[in-house]
C-alpha cells in the first residue's frame, strides 16, 4: 500500500513536468519571461507600424500570433515533441549528466595538496562577488558558443543538431527542439566548466565568495531571459543597436541563425554573449529590412516535423554517412 502512496505523486509529477516550465523561474519559458517578451513585441509592433504602416498587419493578434506560425507543421511537432520529450528528460537526463559531484569536490582538494590550505587571495565582498559572477557566466556562455561550433562543424554532431535548425516557423516552443543527445553534451561540458570554475573561485577566495542569483539563476542570465529572451525563437524582428549587436545577441541575430540562406550558414551561435562570434569571425548583424527563410538549405526540414523522426532521423542519417553511396556534403 505505501508504494502506491507514492506513486500517484510521482506519476503526477511526471505528467504534470511539461505544465512546471512555465512556472518554474528558472525554466526559459516562464511566465514572466513569456509576457516580458510579448511587451517588447508590442514595442517591436508599434515602431515597425510607425515606419511601414503598409508591411505590417493591422490586427494586433495577428502581427503576434500569425495562424501560418503558429499552426504550421513544424510548430505542431514543437508541441508534441516539447510533452514527450520534456517527461523522457525527467525521467533519464539526470543519469546522463554527473559531472558536476565528479569534478568539483576533486578539484579543489587537488588545489588544496598541491598548494596548500585556502587563503583569500581575492577580499570578500560585493567586487569580488560581482567578479565570481560575471567570469562564472561568461566562462559557461563560451563553452555553450563552442559545443554549439562544434555542432557546426562536426558531421556526426551536425546531424543530432539538425533537429534543433529542422524548425520553419519558430515559437518560444522551438528552444526545446533539441536531440536528447545534444542536450546531454551541452549539460555535462556546461557542468563541467562551471565545476571548474567555481572550485577555483573557492580556492582563491577561501570559501567566502558568492554569485549574485535571482529566484535561483545567476543575475545576468536573469535580465538576459527577462529581456526578451523567448522573442528569439519568433518571427519577431527585435534587434539591437548595431554596436550592442557586437556584445549581446539579439533576438532577431539568433533568428538569422537558424536561416537557410548561404550568407547566414553557422553564423551567430553566441548564447548571451555576441562576443565569441565576433572574435571568431561568425557574427552576423542583420540589416533593417533583411528577410529569410528558416529552416534547412539540403530541403530535408519536414522529415523532422514528427516525434519519431526528431528522435530517430539523426541515427538514420549517420548511418547513412557510413554508406559511400548515401554520404552529401553537410548541408544547414
Amino acid at each position: 500500500m505505501e508504494n502506491w502512496r507514492n506513486f500517484w505523486p510521482e506519476l503526477k509529477a511526471l505528467l504534470g513536468e511539461p505544465a512546471r516550465y512555465f512556472t518554474d523561474p528558472t525554466e526559459r519559458l516562464f511566465v514572466l519571461y513569456l509576457a516580458s517578451a510579448l511587451l517588447c513585441a508590442l514595442v517591436v509592433y508599434a515602431i515597425a507600424r510607425l515606419r511601414s504602416p503598409q508591411s505590417v498587419p493591422a490586427s494586433l493578434i495577428g502581427y503576434l500570433f500569425p495562424r501560418e506560425v503558429y499552426l504550421h507543421p513544424s510548430a505542431k511537432a514543437d508541441y508534441a515533441f516539447f510533452i514527450v520529450d520534456r517527461i523522457l528528460s525527467f525521467l533519464f537526463i539526470p543519469y546522463f549528466v554527473l559531472v558536476v559531484p565528479m569534478v568539483g569536490a576533486p578539484l579543489y582538494h587537488l588545489l588544496v595538496v598541491v598548494f596548500g590550505e585556502a587563503t583569500p587571495i581575492l577580499p570578500p565582498g560585493v567586487a569580488t562577488n560581482l567578479l565570481l559572477t560575471l567570469i562564472s557566466v561568461l566562462a559557461v556562455d563560451f563553452a555553450l558558443w563552442w559545443i554549439h561550433y562544434l555542432h557546426h562543424r562536426i558531421p556526426v554532431l551536425w546531424e543530432f543538431h539538425k533537429v534543433h535548425h529542422s524548425a520553419e516557423v519558430m515559437t518560444p516552443i522551438t528552444a526545446y527542439r533539441m536531440h536528447p543527445v545534444e542536450i546531454i553534451l551541452n549539460l555535462n561540458l556546461t557542468g563541467f566548466v562551471s565545476a571548474v570554475t567555481f572550485a577555483i573561485f573557492r580556492y582563491i577566495t577561501a570559501d567566502t565568495g558568492v554569485t549574485y542569483t535571482v529566484v535561483g539563476i545567476d543575475v545576468i542570465t536573469f535580465a538576459f531571459l527577462l529581456f526578451a529572451f523567448n522573442l528569439r525563437h519568433s518571427h519577431i524582428p527585435m534587434a539591437y543597436p548595431r554596436a550592442l549587436s557586437h556584445l549581446f545577441v539579439s533576438p532577431w541575430m539568433h533568428q538569422v541563425h537558424h536561416s537557410l540562406e548561404a550568407r547566414h550558414l553557422d553564423k551567430n551561435m553566441g548564447f548571451i554573449f555576441a562576443i565569441w562570434d565576433w572574435m571568431f569571425g561568425t557574427l552576423y548583424v542583420p540589416v533593417r529590412g533583411e528577410t529569410f527563410a528558416l529552416g534547412l538549405d539540403s530541403g530535408e526540414a519536414p522529415k523532422f516535423h514528427s516525434v519519431r523522426a526528431m528522435y530517430l532521423r539523426p541515427f538514420r542519417n549517420i548511418l547513412d554517412r557510413l554508406d559511400p553511396a548515401k554520404s552529401t556534403p553537410r548541408s544547414s
